[in-house]
């Protein structure tokens, strides 16, 4: 039998390769990963991202720790290095600095220093390999001087700077705006986003949780990095959900690490320490998708929210997360992927997850949330009449000839509200199935994540609800404690009446305005209530 080597295209396999799903969080994350292991041993790493009217963006990683020689950086920068990693580093293929790097950016260049050695750089272009193939370029000593210069860079004794040119993603989004206050704006919501993702990444080796050795400090354009506890712990009102030992130290038969399992139900919005407390607790997710587990990987968030097909997402069981800790011996089992994007069970963890773990979790959730609920109740004659309701919003909807359907606009199953002014997308479907089917149309309490006091909701076939935020001072003041049933009719009739004209009038251009009016007056009443006015 006749042996052939057969040398994939180059370009294609970049391209391929740069296909692999990465966001730009995870993909920054990547980087990091190389600079925190035991070999390496940064303790400092900081991302840059250059100024946003830059017409080529530019993102530079650089850590502080032992750096590379010549021919450690040159295999590095190959394809599936021949590196080999301890047990307890963030990478195992080789593969996730070079693909998640260049799943954002043409030109990635790592420049690098071991202490007592020379500098030395080496570039994969995309624009060169194209043109020659399997081509990495190393960078002369003058060359390498002349982008430490450009970029402003002092690499010190020692250390590695991961650079991204032509972050094209970056680049057409910038591009995409009109203006420079919304391409600002864009701009630095993203720079949070990368914050807050690499906070709750890295929260274990942030908080120093896992000894001064491995603590590291992060900060994205000068900003320092804060440590993100998915479990809230810092909260008086986090319970810890006790689980027998044999249930939390899951063993695999035919390994020897096994699946390290922690519970927790965190506080409900009104027992958290402060408001802003409870909106950083939710992350980078939405409080129903922030329930269920977070996966760890050698102490490294690398899966997070959702049951992964344990159970469906339950807006009663939001306040239930777990932790799940795998060894890298376990990889395989996982099924891991380059980006870390996939992680699949192994069936006895789902059925341990599933029939033994959810359950007790599920309950101490549903019960916390239950407790928050107390307040939800509101019984007046106003809320009493559901019927007249419901005749006055069919009357209010038919002569105002205002209808709703699901949207053409996008694929999220949300709904479509046409009114005399134009249209506008109100919520997913599933919000409004959520307050169940038994009453097309009331006015009902909730505890809402955004401020506003109230908030109609609709569904695809011209029906409507209307919320109040059981979670607002101004309700708390008014709902809570009045003795007076008129003063809860007269409200919920006000807020009934505003959310419709809402309805009648919002549309696609004016939106913003009146989201804006809402806000206003969320504000107003909040200071009102705060200075005891009523």
């Amino acid at each position: 039998m006749k042996e052939i080597t057969s040398i994939p295209n180059a370009s294609r396999t970049f391209d391929a390769l740069r296909n692999l799903g990465y966001d730009l969080n995870a993909s920054i994350a990547d980087v990091v990963d190389n600079a925190i292991t035991e070999k390496v041993a940064a303790d400092s790493i900081s991302i840059t991202f250059s100024n946003p009217s830059k017409q080529k963006t530019v993102c530079r990683i650089q850590d502080n720790g032992c750096g590379m020689s010549h021919r450690e950086l040159e295999e590095a920068m190959r394809l599936g290095t021949e590196t080999t990693y301890e047990e307890k580093d963030l990478g195992k293929f080789g593969m996730g600095m070079k693909t998640a790097s260049l799943s954002h950016c043409n030109i990635l260049t790592v420049i690098s220093k071991k202490r007592g050695s020379e500098i030395c750089a080496y570039r994969w272009d995309i624009g060169h390999v194209r043109k020659k193939g399997w081509t990495l370029l190393e960078l002369t000593k003058s060359e390498v001087q002349a982008l430490l210069k450009k970029e402003m860079i002092n690499l010190g004794e020692s250390g590695t700077i991961v650079l991204w040119e032509d972050v094209f993603w970056l680049n057409e989004q910038l591009a995409s705006y009109a203006n420079d206050k919304h391409r600002n704006n864009f701009y630095y919501r993203l720079i949070e986003n990368v914050k807050l993702h690499l906070g709750m990444v890295y929260h274990r080796f942030l908080d120093g949780s896992l000894g001064e050795k491995t603590a590291i400090n992060l900060s994205v354009n000068d900003s320092k990095v804060e440590p993100w506890d998915p479990f809230c712990r810092g909260e008086a009102n986090t319970k810890i959900v006790p689980l027998k030992s044999d249930t939390q130290i899951f063993r695999i038969q035919g390994y020897k690490s096994p699946v390290r399992i922690a519970a927790y139900v965190v506080p409900a919005k009104e027992a958290f320490s402060s408001e802003e407390a409870w909106k950083n607790a939710k992350g980078l997710l939405s409080w129903n998708d922030s329930q269920g587990y977070y996966i760890y990987r050698a102490n490294r968030i690398i899966r997070f929210g959702g049951w992964h097909g344990t159970k469906a997402k339950d807006e009663h069981d939001k306040l239930a997360r777990l932790s799940i800790d795998i060894d890298s011996e376990l990889d395989e089992l996982f099924r891991i992927t380059v980006n870390k994007a996939r992680v699949q069970f192994p069936q006895a963890l789902f059925q341990h997850l599933k029939n033994v773990v959810n359950p007790v979790v599920v309950k101490k959730a549903k019960s916390a949330y239950n407790k928050s609920d107390d307040r939800l109740t509101v019984n007046n004659r106003f809320r009493r009449n559901d019927v007249s309701i419901a005749g006055i919003s069919r009357d209010l909807m038919d002569e105002n000839e205002i209808k709703t359907k699901n949207s053409s606009k996008d694929n999220k199953a949300s709904v479509e509200v046409n009114n005399p002014t134009g249209t506008w997308l109100s919520n997913k479907v599933s919000e409004f199935l959520k307050y169940g089917n038994e009453k097309d149309y009331e006015i009902i309490s909730d505890i809402l994540e955004e401020d506003s006091l109230w908030k109609i909701i609709c569904d695809d076939e011209s029906k409507f609800k209307v919320i109040v935020n059981a979670a607002h001072p101004f309700y708390k003041k008014v709902y809570s404690t009045a003795t007076n049933k008129n003063v809860t009719d007269a409200v919920d009739a006000l807020i009934f009446s505003l959310a419709f004209a809402e309805l009648y009038n919002k549309n696609d251009q004016n939106a913003g305005l009146l989201d804006t009016f809402k806000s206003v007056c969320s504000q107003a009443l909040k200071r009102i209530v705060a200075h005891e006015l009523i």
